[in-house]
């Protein structure tokens, strides 16, 4: 099987006609290329053109390009096309599951196998062995297992085309155009489909599956701990313990298999652990214990005597589709019993909305039960008799025209489409790293920077609006003029400067240094243009803890909406020395410096816990002593410099200090340093040291009294605070007058 290439049959729908840019040698009937660096093109020429794509556009591609080649910007609705039709899309999942091949078995090596599991299931298999010699058992357990491996590799065929034909119709889905081109070979692999349920069907005895559920559903029963056969087990409490554990041994075997019950008389051996198979009354124990599952299989067996029929409705736990090409599918997570239930009593499968695939059985009441009532990736439903048309009710195709041009930034702002949930799962399946920050314009709500999988959660939720950009999608002229490239011989971490004097006093909090930091962290290990743009997305979130993802990827990890290093660009993980503004302002010093918070009071701080409400100390997003997970989330609480300025009863950690400032404006940090500058000032004003280093005094005090109008606005958004600042630098003033004057 190679990959699907693109023909230039298959409609384009909207998409047709689309300016893309290709490659090509020197003349007319040269290929063309989606890239420069196609290993195909073999020219010292290269021109590079700007064509419509069509069908003639198609004819002339090479066979590499037509494979896997796109010619869109990732992310947009084009690109999206594109990936979901060529390489291992539509057409490849289009030839798959269609015929047999070499290793495939045939109807009479299906019927040959099914005689050979059920005549074991049904018992008489074990009854025919105990009279044959050791040679005739051997090859009966040979025949055995040949049969159990073709069992294997009919339900994994089978598998696998009914994963192909969902992928086929999820493609359909998303472009309905495609459907009457397709619609042929969809057919051929629904044929192909029907063959092989009925071989997977014959394949598994249905009152073995049936057991399964009535054990499954059995209460631990009262053991014969006091019979002498079990003597060899202990007192009579420890011969409990044994036989209630062979008995949740047994219950675990039986109720996950497709097998028979009598097939799990082996269990009986646990017991016999670490006893000489000389030991005397061994094998009467052994025999005994035989016995006993073979009467809670008959107490299974009496439980599903007269059972009626139920029908049941199963669809997809999450809607989430399967990822084309390959990856585990939603059917590899069921169990082996309930892959046993669907091919022994599937009904049907509507197709027309795969993101809520419906797969219609008629099972026992036993077993609907069992379905009804345990965790599995399919939900079952209950469907009352009488009602054959609910479910195709329920599934019926919608109306939607599918993704077009216009969802994602393929287009002008103004011509963008509502997006919708579809639209959602068709990015996070086929786009390369979906999961990223999002700019939305959402009606009601306005712009907001949201992750994917939050956008995914709300319009589930019945949210409407626009996608306005992705994180990738940032203009390059934004990082061009880095001041931060190529600084791979800095240290990652700044030296911490404590001298307010000093020009770089502050700068380890500011949000150029998060940028620095954020360069030093990613480069040579991730992509630092892909870091600095959800850097500048992540910025403008009001709250920092409304950039967690929700849910977890395929792997089972948490969803991240960029790499763990933007963190260190977002908040610091450092504090704020707050002296300067830890007294009450209306004090005279030496009690107080009287010096506002300014443009401070608005910085956020993150901590465990703001106000001591839980025990223990407060601990910063960065500290070891918290959970292990980098940067900040809905557990954390967010307050302002000046409120947590003002709570008394917050407890912070000797290690991290309680808190993560985020990262400081220029502005917040200029003010920082002159606050500081000025403090130190107070600390040394002539009224405590007298003159020493008055003229050095005049100079600071001089400039931090002589602030021109933008910055008083700009470090003091109250008035209040303005004056309150010039209070203090005339204060100084007074006193080094007096000073000089003495």
């Amino acid at each position: 099987m190679t990959y699907g290439l693109l023909t230039p049959d298959v409609p384009l729908g909207p998409f047709e006609g689309a300016r893309v840019t290709v490659w090509s040698a020197q003349g007319k009937q040269a290929k063309l290329h989606s890239k420069s660096s196609c290993s195909y093109l073999r020219s010292a020429q290269v021109t590079e053109l700007e064509v419509r794509l069509e069908a003639a556009t198609i004819s002339r591609l090479c066979a590499q390009c037509a494979a896997y080649g796109s010619w869109a910007r990732p992310g947009t609705g084009l690109a999206l096309f594109l990936d979901a039709v060529a390489g291992l899309g539509l057409l490849y999942e289009l030839e798959r599951c269609c015929q047999g091949d070499e290793d495939t078995f045939g109807d009479e090596e299906v019927r040959k196998a099914a005689s050979v599991l059920l005549k074991v299931s049904s018992g008489t298999e074990e009854q025919a062995s105990t009279s044959v010699e050791d040679e005739a058992e051997d090859a009966a357990w040979e025949e055995l297992w040949d049969a159990r491996q073709v069992r294997e590799t009919v339900f994994a065929e089978w598998l696998d085309a009914l994963t192909s034909l969902h992928r086929v119709y999820q493609v359909l889905d998303l472009f309905p155009w495609l459907r009457p081109w397709a619609e042929p070979r969809v057919q051929r692999k629904s044929d192909r489909l029907h063959v092989l349920r009925a071989r997977a069907g014959q394949l598994v005895a249905s009152d073995s599956l049936v057991l399964a559920a009535a054990v499954s559903a059995m209460d631990e029963p009262d053991v014969p701990a006091d019979d002498p056969a079990f003597a060899l087990l202990g007192a009579s409490a420890e011969a409990a313990r044994e036989l209630i554990s062979l008995w949740k041994r047994w219950r675990s075997r039986v109720e996950s298999s497709w097998d028979h019950p009598r097939e799990q008389e082996y269990l009986v051996h646990h017991l016999a652990g670490g006893m000489s198979s000389r030991r005397k009354g061994r094998g009467r124990m052994l025999e005994q214990a035989q016995a006993l599952l073979g009467v809670w299989e008959a107490a299974a067996r009496s439980a599903v005597a007269g059972c009626r029929g139920r029908v049941l409705v199963a669809r997809l736990a999450d809607g989430a589709p399967a990822r084309p090409g390959g990856g585990a599918s939603v059917f590899d997570k069921v169990s082996e019993w309930e892959r046993g239930v669907l091919a022994s009593y599937m009904v049907s499968v509507d197709w027309e909305r795969p993101a809520r695939l419906a797969v219609t059985v008629r099972v026992p009441e036993v077993v609907a039960s069992r379905l009804l009532s345990q965790p599995s990736v399919l939900v079952y439903e209950a469907l009352a008799e009488g009602t054959p048309g609910r479910e195709a009710d329920m599934a019926a195709p919608g109306a939607g025209e599918g993704l077009q041009p216009g969802v994602f930034d393929d287009t002008p702002v103004h011509g963008r489409r509502m997006v919708r949930p579809e639209h959602l799962r068709a990015l996070s399946v086929a786009g390369a790293d979906a999961e990223q920050l999002y700019a939305v314009l959402g009606v009601g709500t306005g712009v907001e920077v949201v992750a994917l999988s939050v956008l995914q959660q709300r319009c589930a939720a019945g949210w409407q609006g626009v996608i306005l950009a992705a994180a990738s999608d940032l203009p390059d002229a934004l990082f061009e003029a880095s001041p931060h490239a190529g600084a791979e011989e800095e240290s990652v971490w700044s030296p911490r400067v404590y001298d307010p004097e000093h020009e770089e006093f502050g700068r380890s909090l500011s949000v150029a240094e998060g940028e620095r930091v954020l360069v030093r962290l990613c480069e040579g290990r991730q992509n630092v243009g892909q870091a600095l743009r959800s850097l500048v997305l992540a910025r403008s979130v009001t709250d920092l803890r409304d950039l967690e993802s929700v849910g977890y990827d395929e792997w089972g990890y948490p969803r991240r909406a960029f790499v763990p290093a933007v963190w260190n660009g977002l908040p610091a993980m450092e504090q704020l020395d707050l002296e300067p503004f830890a007294s009450d302002p209306d004090d005279v010093w030496p009690g107080g410096s009287g010096l506002p918070l300014g443009v401070l009071a608005s910085v956020q701080a993150y901590t465990t816990d703001a106000s001591g409400r839980y025990q223990g100390r407060a601990h910063s997003p960065g500290c070891a002593h918290r959970r292990p997970y980098e940067g900040v989330d809905r557990q954390d609480d967010m307050v302002t410099i000046e409120e947590l300025l003002g709570n008394k009863r917050f407890d912070p950690c000797s290690k991290c200090g309680g808190y993560a400032v985020r990262r400081l404006r220029e502005a917040q940090v200029a003010y920082y340093r002159a606050a500081h500058r000025l403090y130190n000032l107070i600390q040394r004003s002539p009224a405590r040291h007298g003159k020493g280093g008055t003229e050095q005094f005049r100079r600071t005090l001089d400039e931090l009294s002589d602030l021109d109008v933008p910055t008083e606005g700009a470090w003091f958004p109250i008035r209040e605070h303005a004056r309150q600042w010039r209070r203090v630098t005339r204060r100084l003033q007074a006193e080094l007058q007096a000073a000089t004057c003495m």
